[in-house]
């Protein structure tokens, strides 16, 4: 009985250690790793949980000005032959002491001071078209050569997510001149110069006569790709952010490296409206004369696609300036989103149900659901092309729209608009 007993206080005892872990990990995720403060103000700083934040360096509640101008001078003085005024990128950033109830210590976040920022958001369907950095291989395959045997040349010499950049020392304008450098191989081996993962690599392979009397290499390639999206803000100097998300191949999900791309007017034609396990999507023409290009596209990334607008558009006419909200901004409750689903632009409510602060779900921190009956009569909720509409909450740009759950298409994620505006700044010193 007494061994019984005994083992019963053990199982709780591991309950209770197992509890307290899961709740510690679970306090971790709901306290960011970083912060952006406008001004260093602390009141501002709310993550709707009984956790306070003070000044590592200092131990006050309060950003520390003098903290600040003494990591400067330290950080001016450990640089050999750096001018006294040089500001260097860490005195803009203090570290923070995160306390459950002002006194347990969660961990520490890392403060970037800011000030106020406005971007103008915008909302409208935008037609996209980008020309791959290299030759995109999809996938590799077989073929009948003219004796009727099955070749595949390809095969473990190239991957899906394979760039192919030139044949023999001559670089490949497109998939047309891949295919005609190919065909007049003659038959001798050919040298394939590639970029896979970041490296370079040079690759001999033995093109095959085809039953069609052409030479082949047994590869499925792509060099561009078209799509409808949603341009996202638009900043003071004409730059702009959109998607909230990469442009990525249809047949992989691999995200494109882009050599060149370029923004233009698109018109709305339908909706395909979304179903649970069917996600919907908007349908539209992209009209590719000059006189229509809005603008180029010069960055694809995890967080969206980035470029700068030509000044002859008038997108400002139907943009509007919002302070940027940052991520202990962004609260439960009513929100909304922007964007054109009929040709015109127009605010649809959801409602916010969670803030997500981990860097893993960096594109799925914002979770919402649409309560628009307008929106959702329309389009049964999120659908493909409505990527990189604003999302505002009380009266600030706090995020935007990236993905729909399959099989609910009155739930999507948002990207928080800090991270957007973080890549422009990186791109853009």
């Amino acid at each position: 009985m007494r061994l019984i007993r005994k083992s019963i206080k053990n199982i709780w005892q591991i309950i209770v250690i197992v509890w307290l872990v899961f709740a510690y990990q679970l306090m971790l995720n709901m306290v960011p790793d970083e912060v952006k403060l406008i001004d260093g103000d602390l009141s501002k700083l709310d993550i709707s949980m009984p956790v306070t934040f003070e000044c590592r360096d200092s131990g006050k509640r309060f950003i520390d000005t003098s903290v600040m101008e003494n990591q400067q001078l330290q950080s001016s003085m450990d640089k050999a032959g750096a001018e006294r005024n040089e500001i260097d990128m860490a005195s803009d950033t203090v570290v923070l002491r995160a306390k459950l109830f002002g006194i347990i210590p969660i961990k520490e976040v890392q403060a970037d001071i800011v000030v106020e920022q406005e971007v103008y958001a915008s909302g409208e369907n935008i037609g996209i078209y980008v020309q791959t950095d290299g030759i995109f291989v999809i996938g590799t395959g077989n073929f009948e050569g003219m004796d009727g045997v099955l070749y595949a040349p390809a095969q473990n010499v190239l991957k899906s997510g394979d760039y192919i950049c030139a044949v023999d020392g001559k670089k490949l304008e497109n998939k047309e001149a891949l295919m005609d450098a190919v065909d007049k191989c003659e038959g001798k081996s050919l040298v394939l110069r590639i970029r896979r993962n970041g490296e370079t690599l040079e690759l001999y392979i033995q093109p095959k006569l085809s039953k069609e009397e052409t030479y082949k290499l047994g590869v499925w390639v792509r060099d561009d790709l078209a799509g409808i999206g949603t341009l996202t803000y638009i900043s003071q100097d004409g730059s702009y952010g959109a998607l909230g998300h990469a442009v990525t191949d249809m047949d992989t999900g691999s995200m494109l490296e882009v050599g060149t791309g370029k923004l233009y007017n698109s018109r709305l034609v339908g909706i395909v409206k979304g179903e649970s396990g069917k996600p919907g999507e908007l349908s539209g023409v992209i009209n590719y004369e000059e006189k229509y290009c809005m603008g180029d596209i010069e960055e694809n990334c995890e967080r969206g696609i980035y470029g700068t607008l030509h000044e002859k558009n008038n997108l400002l006419e139907n943009a509007v300036a919002y302070p940027v909200g940052y991520k202990q901004d962004i609260e439960p409750g009513e929100a909304e989103i922007i964007s054109d689903i009929d040709g015109t632009i127009a605010h649809y409510k959801i409602r916010i149900t969670e803030v997500n602060y981990r860097k893993n779900k960096e594109n799925k921190s914002i979770l919402f659901e649409v309560e628009d009956a307008a929106l959702l009569e329309s389009t049964g909720g999120i659908v493909q092309g409505m990527s990189g509409s604003p999302v505002i909450q009380n009266g600030r740009l706090i995020g935007a729209v990236t993905h729909v759950f399959v099989d609910d298409a009155k739930k999507g994620y948002g990207i928080f608009i800090e991270d957007m505006l973080e890549i422009e700044k990186t791109s853009n010193p």
